[in-house]
């Protein structure tokens, strides 16, 4: 098991002023860092950050999301061609970095949420399972493993439960396409989270270890036990990351609606929540 930290506790996105938080990623005891930003054209050095990830003996993992105009299940065929560009590029930045995880709600525009009938339904599916298809080619050529993580009803409409993600990922029928659980989604949506976890299965290539509040994990009311449990007995040995919001970034803050600190600080979520984990793991 290795432990991984997503910057957005501290910044969004993470640019090249914030390289130094991959030094105190590493000193609060993390394997992976978890980079957030939304732009095909990485706002950092790659090169930089590349060597920074050495020195520090780091892995990198890249998370985002998709935008109205990159929506890869849009009826409109731009949309969808600028989504599947911005996908790919953001793979071979991964790639670049030499990190193996492309992870978050990357199969449609986030915060989307209407009622669509049966057919329309049906068709958007469709759309969203041909672009992926045409994003895994690159991904498999490249190393890279996309992690599709289910929100929650009240930021997407599209993927919300461990099963449809699993549908998904058996109608794309790629080796390169898997599953993103996070612990704050399934407590909305799931009945039970280890039943969630073991649906995944095989499939399930990354995951989120969030507190029901998005605050520090082991201070709230996650079901913790029953979570490593059902990721032991499905053989997970992937990343646990931490995923946090900083409330002083307003898009972040108007986006997560946090309002107020998970955590007296973001360096206490980050370092309390880790040394919870890998006392949980141990």
């Amino acid at each position: 098991m290795k432990f991984g930290v997503n910057t957005q506790i501290w910044v969004a996105p993470f640019e090249q002023s914030d390289i130094g938080l991959i030094d105190k990623a590493a000193k609060l005891g993390f394997d992976v860092i978890e980079l957030g930003f939304f732009s095909a054209e990485p706002p950092f050095s790659v090169d930089d950050v590349r060597q920074r990830l050495k020195d520090t003996g780091l892995t990198p993992g890249i998370c985002t999301f998709l935008s109205a105009d990159r929506d890869i299940t849009s009826t409109d065929p731009e949309a969808r061609r600028c989504g599947v560009e911005f996908m790919k590029a953001m793979i071979r930045t991964l790639a670049k970095l030499g990190g193996e995880v492309f992870s978050g709600p990357i199969y449609a525009e986030l915060f989307r949420k209407r009622y669509l009938k049966k057919d329309e339904r049906e068709a958007e599916w469709e759309r969203g399972v041909k672009s992926l298809r045409e994003i895994a080619k690159t991904a498999e050529t490249q190393g890279i493993t996309l992690a599709l993580e289910p929100l929650n009803r009240f930021e997407t409409d599209f993927l919300n439960l461990s099963e449809q993600a699993v549908r998904m990922c058996e109608n794309v029928g790629s080796p390169a396409v898997g599953i993103l659980l996070d612990t704050f989604h399934m407590g909305i949506e799931e009945k039970n989270q280890g039943a969630a976890i073991r649906r995944a299965g095989k499939h399930l290539k990354h995951f989120h270890a969030c507190e029901n509040d998005r605050g520090t994990p082991g201070t709230g009311q996650v079901p913790w036990k029953e979570v490593r449990e059902a990721l032991l007995d499905i053989g997970y040995d992937g990343i646990v990351a931490i995923e946090g919001f900083n409330p002083e970034i307003v898009d972040l803050a108007n986006g997560a609606c946090i309002w107020r600190p998970m955590a007296p600080t973001p360096d206490r979520l980050a370092g309390d929540g880790v040394q919870f984990l890998k006392k949980l793991f141990g």
